[in-house]
């Protein structure tokens, strides 16, 4: 896997994580704003066409 894919993998589950520790702090806005990157950086996997881990039902973004 290249260092793009690894990087671009990385970042999904940290914006993953966050999402959910702002959603479990009641930190609507933060959970929002991160929900939006998030979003940006699954549109960049799927025109790169990287493989994203599947996402838990536990992580749903905001």
């Amino acid at each position: 896997m290249s260092e793009f894919a690894v990087n671009l993998r990385d970042r999904v589950r940290q914006a993953r994580e966050d999402v959910q520790i702002a959603k479990q702090a009641s930190d609507e806005d933060r959970a929002s704003a991160v929900g939006a990157d998030l979003a940006n950086l699954e549109r960049l996997a799927a025109e790169h066409g990287v493989e994203l881990p599947e996402q838990s039902s536990d992580d749903v973004r905001a």
